[in-house]
């Protein structure tokens, strides 16, 4: 049995999360060091190694943490009962919505680039892809069940663009526009796209 953790409590595993959060955001993965998010959490450099083992496996809890609340987070704010266009438009807006609202959150994802050779790290990146491609994948699957989406649409090409499409524009969402850029215009690509899965839409 692992003893990792033992002798340290909930509130010190979140609060040490909560810091490295912050401090990969701030300076990436490779830029930010246990010894600066063990003095943004208030706690000693022992302690993370003790909860976490390395600086490796925090970033990678970090992220999964991210990962697994952002569409649980997202999803009652969809609306599902509208049909598969209108939940992928809604989506769209969501996941920028949810960018804006926490940057660093969507600093921590997109900075996992600068890392991309660590197998680790890219595996909890194409994790990441993967599981927003099967959502889109499966909205579309329900959508064409009930004559939402047109018959000719390939699926994994659709869902692979679309996903795409949804990290371009949260990129574009962090950068500090001035004027600030409106959300529809940030969603304007994501929304064409949509556009096309319709019955009864011009193909581009």
């Amino acid at each position: 049995m692992s003893t990792r953790g033992r002798g340290h409590s909930e509130g010190t595993r979140d609060q040490v999360l909560a810091a490295a959060m912050k401090k990969f955001s701030e300076k990436s993965f490779l830029g930010a060091t246990t010894a600066e998010i063990a003095t943004e959490a208030n706690v000693s450099e022992k302690t993370i190694f003790d909860l976490f083992g390395d600086k490796k496996t925090l970033y990678l809890e970090v992220r999964g943490a991210i990962h697994s609340s952002m569409l649980r987070d997202m999803l009652p704010n969809l609306p599902l009962g509208a049909g598969a266009p209108a939940v992928l438009r809604g989506l769209g807006r969501e996941f920028l919505r949810e960018v804006r609202r926490n940057h660093d959150k969507a600093r921590v994802t997109i900075q996992a680039i600068t890392a991309i050779d660590d197998p680790d790290i890219k595996k909890s990146t194409q994790d990441f892809f993967l599981q927003i491609h099967e959502v889109v994948k499966e909205i579309l699957v329900d959508g064409q069940k009930v004559g939402l989406v047109r018959r000719d649409i390939d699926f994994e090409q659709f869902a692979w663009t679309y996903t795409m499409a949804l990290q371009s524009a949260a990129y574009v969402s962090l950068m500090v526009m001035k004027p600030e850029l409106p959300e529809e215009t940030a969603l304007i690509f994501l929304n064409r796209l949509v556009d096309q899965i319709e019955p009864g839409r011009a193909q581009a």
